[in-house]
C-alpha cells in the first residue's frame, strides 16, 4: 500500500518549471490510448462514488441502462464535442463557452456550475479516501480525511493535469491489476466481501437510491442523465485538452469505452463489496482491494479537484480579472487554487459528510442541466447567442436545483403548487389532505407528531411524474434547450466573426 502511494506521489512530482499548457493540458502530448485509460479510470470510479454502481449491482436492467447511458455519453463526446473543443484549443468548458458566447456573464456562470456539479463528488472521493486511510493507518476520521487530502495534493499540485494524467495512468494499471488478481485468485477462495463495513462507506453513494423495481420513467431518467451528464462532466470533458490533435481527442474517448468496460468487469469484487455479500477475507485479499480502491479514488478525485481549481484560476483569475498575468503568476494562482479547493473540500467532508453524500448523486444531472444545451448548440448552431446561452444555462440550473431541493425542504409548497404533476394515487392524495387537516386541528402537544407524519407523506408525493430527484435533468435539459433556442431567436444574431468561428470548428482538421 505504501509503495503504491510513493509511486503516485513520484508520478505527480513532475518538473515544476514547464509551459503553462503542461499544468492545464498536460502539454497536449498524451496519446489516445493513454488518455483513454485516464478517462476510463476517472469515469468508472466516479459512477461508483455517486452511487450508480450500487444500483447496477442489484438490478440487471439498471446495469444495462447504466452501460448504455454512460457509453452513449462517451460516444457523444467522441463524435459531437471533443474534436471541436480540442480544435478550439482552450483548457476547459468555461473557456470554450466564454469565447463562443462573448458575453461577460457566461464564463462566471460556467465556473459556478463547474463548482456546483464537481464539489460534492470530490467531497465523496475524499470521504472515501478518508475511510480507507482510517482503516489502513488506524487513525480517526478527521485525520483520515487529512491524509486523503495530502494524497490528492501529491498527485496533482505541482504539475496540474500533467501530474494528474501520469498518476491516473498508473492508477488505472494498479486498479486493473489488483481487480483481476482479486477476481481470479482471491475472491473465489475467500468470499466476495473484503470488508463491507469499511469499503461500503467508500462506494455506498447515498446520492442514488436502490433502483430495483423502479418504473420505466425512472429508468428513462437514469439513461438520460448518464447520457447527457457524461457528455457534460467538466472532469471528463477537460480530457480533450490533453490530446495532441482533434482526431486524437475523438480517439481518446473511443479508447475509453473498451478500457472502461475492462475495468468495470474486472472490478466485480467492488460491486460485491457494495452489496455486502459473502464473508470476510484474509489480509492479502484485503490489501489488494484497499490498494485498488485507493487508486480509483485518487484518480477520480484528482480530475475533479483540477476541474474546479483550473476553472477558478484560468477562467476567473486570468481570463476575467488579470489578462496580463505572467506565466509565473498564473501557475502560482493555479496551485493556490488547488490547495484552497482541497482545504474547503476536506472541511466539507468532515463537517457535512451526509450532505455531500446526498448531493453527489446529482452530479450528472447538474452537469447536463448547466452545460449540455450550451455545448451542443454552441458547436452545432451558429445562430445561438450569448443571451440565449446565459438564459438557457440559468433556466436549466434553476429547474434542476429546484427539483432537487424543493421536495426535500419545502415539500408542502412543492406538492400543493404542482399536485397535478405528482404520481400520488387517490389514496395518497386523500391521506395528505387528512394529515394536513389533522395538523391544523391538533392541540399544541400533538402538533409535532402530526407535522412529522404530514411532512413524511408530503415528501413521498412531492414529485413530477414520480421522477427521483437525482434525475432532475430529465426536466431541466429540455427546458434549457427551449429557453436557449427561444432567446437566441429573439436576440440579434452573433457577429459574422463568431459564426465563422463556429463554422471553422466543424471543419475536419487537415493532418
Amino acid at each position: 500500500m505504501l509503495l503504491s502511494l510513493v509511486l503516485y506521489a513520484r508520478a505527480g512530482l513532475v518538473v515544476p518549471r514547464r509551459p503553462i499548457s503542461d499544468f492545464y493540458a498536460a502539454g497536449r502530448l498524451v496519446p489516445a490510448p493513454l488518455n483513454g485509460a485516464a478517462i476510463a479510470v476517472c469515469f468508472v470510479v466516479l459512477i461508483a462514488l455517486t452511487g450508480f454502481a450500487r444500483a447496477a449491482a442489484r438490478d440487471w436492467d439498471a446495469a444495462f441502462l447504466l452501460v448504455l447511458g454512460a457509453g452513449g455519453g462517451l460516444l457523444l463526446l467522441a463524435f459531437l464535442l471533443a474534436p471541436q473543443l480540442r480544435k478550439f484549443g482552450g483548457f476547459s468548458i468555461g473557456d470554450f463557452l466564454g469565447e463562443r458566447f462573448a458575453g461577460r456573464s457566461v464564463r462566471p456562470l460556467a465556473v459556478a456550475a463547474v463548482c456546483l456539479c464537481s464539489f460534492p463528488a470530490l467531497a465523496v472521493a475524499l470521504i472515501a479516501l478518508g475511510a480507507l486511510a482510517e482503516t489502513i493507518f488506524a487513525v480517526d476520521p478527521g485525520t483520515g480525511v487529512g491524509l486523503g487530502m495530502i494524497m490528492l495534493l501529491l498527485c496533482c499540485l505541482i504539475g496540474g493535469l500533467r501530474s494528474a494524467n501520469l498518476t491516473q495512468l498508473l492508477q488505472y494499471a494498479v486498479l486493473l491489476t489488483v481487480s483481476v488478481l482479486a477476481l481470479l485468485f482471491l475472491i473465489p477462495q475467500q468470499g466476495a466481501s473484503m470488508d463491507a463495513g469499511t469499503l461500503g462507506k467508500v462506494f455506498a453513494g447515498e446520492g442514488v437510491a436502490d433502483f430495483a423495481g423502479m418504473d420505466w420513467v425512472n429508468r428513462l431518467g437514469l439513461f438520460f442523465c448518464l447520457l447527457a451528464g457524461t457528455a457534460s462532466l467538466p472532469s471528463i470533458v477537460q480530457q480533450n485538452a490533453v490530446a495532441p490533435a482533434p482526431e486524437t481527442a475523438r480517439a481518446s474517448f473511443l479508447w475509453s469505452l473498451p478500457l472502461a468496460a475492462a475495468l468495470a468487469l474486472a472490478a466485480q469484487p467492488y460491486a460485491a463489496l457494495v452489496t455486502g455479500q459473502g464473508g470476510s477475507a484474509g489480509p492479502v485479499a484485503f490489501g489488494l482491494i484497499m490498494v485498488g480502491a485507493t487508486a480509483g479514488c485518487l484518480a477520480a478525485g484528482s480530475g475533479l479537484l483540477l476541474a474546479i481549481a483550473n476553472a477558478l484560476s484560468d477562467d476567473l483569475y486570468f481570463r476575467s480579472v488579470h489578462l496580463r498575468a505572467t506565466t509565473g503568476q498564473r501557475l502560482l494562482v493555479a496551485r493556490m487554487a488547488v490547495v484552497v479547493v482541497a482545504g474547503l473540500v476536506a472541511w466539507a467532508a468532515i463537517a457535512l459528510p451526509k450532505t455531500m453524500l446526498a448531493a453527489s448523486g446529482g452530479a450528472f444531472s447538474l452537469a447536463a442541466s448547466a452545460f449540455f444545451p450550451a455545448l451542443v448548440l454552441g458547436v452545432w448552431w451558429k445562430r445561438a447567442t450569448a443571451e440565449g446561452a446565459l438564459a438557457g444555462m440559468l433556466a436549466g440550473l434553476a429547474v434542476c436545483l429546484f427539483y432537487m431541493l424543493a421536495p426535500r425542504y419545502i415539500p408542502f409548497a412543492f406538492y400543493e403548487t404542482s399536485s397535478f404533476l405528482s404520481n400520488a394515487t387517490p389514496d395518497e392524495a386523500a391521506r395528505y389532505g387528512a394529515l394536513r387537516q389533522g395538523y391544523y386541528l391538533a392541540d399544541e402537544g400533538a402538533r409535532a407528531a402530526a407535522l412529522a407524519a404530514w411532512e413524511e407523506t408530503a415528501r413521498a408525493v412531492a414529485n413530477w411524474g414520480g421522477i427521483k430527484k437525482d434525475f432532475a435533468a430529465l426536466f431541466a435539459v429540455p427546458i434549457g434547450f427551449l429557453v436557449m433556442v427561444g432567446v437566441s431567436l429573439f436576440t440579434p444574431a452573433p457577429s459574422r466573426d463568431v459564426q465563422s468561428f463556429v463554422e471553422d470548428l466543424r471543419k475536419p482538421s487537415v493532418a
